[in-house]
């Protein structure tokens, strides 16, 4: 038998003032009206008091200054163990992250752990092969079994809660234990929008990606893009062309991750020059326009713009705002 043909739906639906009448949907917030309540710096190399206005470099004088509420100082070494200078209140927290070894399959240890984050940072300053691919994947695995034999449950559990369950707990922050991830969102960039859509190794980097987010534990830190150096050419100085090849890694992000597994920061993964001779073609001055440009520009909403730029950081931490 021939599927049934639903019933047609009321024309009075399509009438004036009717619910799915022309023009009736109200159209999405500007991406210039759309800004966060209040900024954490979740991934600092140096922080100043939160009244800084060196974080808006790139904001035209009318738009809105968020406070910002505190930050995450990353410590990239080891020998270095004091904490940074800050008449903040509340003080930022310093973490030593744990640096993935791309040359080497052992599992990399845990250097830190705080209120059941692990940061990991992705070290590379070209984008990662499907071997580099293959050591992410086992080390966040291991990393995940590091968690559960420390008293922290691994990921979500998820052969006991249904995908919608999980998507909850994770949107709500539960006690689980988190891996975040550095180095990732952008990769490395080497080449223009156009170019880049054609290339395999995109192809590679938003299948990989898709890997990745269903571990429900991973988190992502979205962070100023670095470019090895001799790898640039003209697009790198066309702001424009640098926000769409940004965006294009950005939307797959989203899409896989969700906003709520999205976690702002104004310092690059590793430093710029420590190896592989790499420069950061976007300021840590200009990263929050940017991003928050993008992110906006892509329809995302009010309630993703807080997410990304502090309330997911805040949960992550446990930081107090």
């Amino acid at each position: 038998m021939p599927p049934k043909r639903p019933p047609p739906l009321p024309k009075t639906l399509f009438e004036a003032n009717g619910p799915l009448a022309p023009g009736s949907a109200k159209p999405p917030p500007s991406p210039n009206n759309v800004h966060p309540a209040y900024l954490i710096d979740a991934h600092s190399h140096s922080f100043v008091s939160g009244s800084s206005q060196e974080m808006y470099g790139l904001l035209s004088p009318g738009m809105p200054r968020p406070p910002i509420k505190t930050a995450v100082h990353v410590v990239l070494d080891s020998d270095d163990q004091s904490p940074p200078s800050s008449s903040a209140s509340p003080k930022p927290m310093s973490i030593h992250p744990t640096i993935l070894n791309l040359s080497s399959p052992a599992p990399p240890s845990m250097t830190n752990i705080v209120h059941s984050a692990i940061d990991l940072v992705v070290p590379s300053t070209v984008p990662l092969t499907e071997k580099e691919w293959d050591l992410l994947d086992e080390a966040v695995l291991a990393l995940e079994g590091s968690l559960g034999t420390a008293g922290l449950a691994t990921g979500l559990e998820k052969a006991e809660v249904s995908d919608k369950e999980a998507d909850t707990k994770a949107k709500e922050g539960d006690g689980h234990g988190k891996i975040v991830i550095s180095g990732l969102l952008p990769p490395p960039l080497t080449t223009d929008s156009d170019t880049l859509a054609k290339d395999p190794e995109y192809d590679t980097y938003i299948g990989r990606l898709n890997q990745l987010s269903l571990h429900s534990s991973v988190y992502l830190k979205a962070l100023p893009p670095v470019i090895r150096d001799g790898q640039s050419g003209e697009w790198v100085s066309d702001r424009k062309e640098l926000e769409r090849v940004l965006r294009m890694y950005l939307s797959p992000a989203i899409e896989s991750f969700g906003t709520h597994r999205i976690i702002f920061g104004t310092a690059p993964a590793t430093a710029p020059t420590s190896s592989g001779a790499s420069s950061c073609p976007i300021s840590e001055t200009e990263w929050y326009a940017v991003l928050r440009k993008a992110v906006t520009e892509l329809g995302e909403g009010a309630e993703a713009v807080d997410g990304i730029f502090g309330a997911t950081a805040a949960k992550v931490y446990d930081l107090e705002t």
